[in-house]
């Protein structure tokens, strides 16, 4: 029997030779298969980063003491809380006294914003005195940098809300009003349900939602607020959104 030529090896080698695979492809393969499996465990075990308070600066603490319970800002019938603001302050526009006392503290909250870069909460703190100047789109942009920062960051996803809404009420183009209360419902949404903030959140967002047109989820949502709160001012104010019972 003739031998194969070298030419024309065997069907059962060349077979062999295309489908062997190669040492370094396979074991780059099994690598990249590893990573993806600790990026997902990690994700399914790691507690999400739950920002609060102001950052560990003593600048931010002397800031804090100066504006807290003296400053309040133009949110009208929204909800809305900053810590270096002591909690939620009241929702008439600042007077000019209350604008002074908010740029003397500016520089202290800058230093700890250029010291801090990294916390979510120096950052929150700079957009809650945006909001107090009425610098809504500034405040916006701050409170979603520091939410990019931290996701679950509640005071962020409030604040966020809030600047969005009220320049959806200064801006005069009916469909970019719309666009923008629909990015701060989405805010409002996204304010975990253990947070202080909750309840601000929960309220607003049943009040933008019927500012935007859509009645039925205005409803469910203040009788979503109610069901947990049904009593005071806030209440009060949602009963004629909530359905009927």
């Amino acid at each position: 029997m003739k031998s194969a030529s070298p030419l024309h090896p065997p069907v059962e080698e060349e077979f062999e030779r295309r489908v062997k695979w190669r040492l370094l492809p396979t074991l780059s393969f099994v690598a990249v298969l590893l990573i993806m499996l600790g990026v997902a465990v990690v994700s399914l075990t790691m507690r999400p980063r739950h920002p609060r308070g102001l950052p560990d600066d003593d600048d931010a603490r002397a800031a804090a003491a100066v504006l807290a319970g003296r400053v309040s800002a133009g949110t009208g019938d929204l909800r809305w809380r900053a810590a270096v603001l002591g909690g939620e302050p009241g929702g008439a526009p600042a007077n000019a006294a209350m604008h002074a006392i908010a740029e003397v503290a500016r520089p202290g909250l800058a230093a700890a914003r250029r010291r801090h870069g990294g916390d979510p909460r120096a950052i929150a703190a700079l957009a809650a005195l945006d909001l107090v100047d009425h610098d809504f789109l500034g405040a916006a942009a701050r409170y979603r940098r520091a939410c990019e920062l931290a996701p679950h960051y509640s005071e962020g996803r409030l604040g966020a809300g809030v600047a969005l809404a009220l320049q959806a009420d200064r801006t005069p183009e009916p469909w970019q009003s719309r666009a923008l209360r629909l990015q701060a419902i989405a805010q409002f949404a996204m304010v975990d349900s253990t947070e202080e903030e909750y309840r601000p959140a929960l309220y607003d967002r049943a009040r933008v939602l019927a500012d935007a047109g859509r009645a039925a989820e205005a409803a469910f949502y203040a009788g979503r607020y109610l069901a947990l709160e049904d009593r005071g001012a806030f209440a009060d104010r949602l009963r004629g959104i909530a359905p009927r019972r």
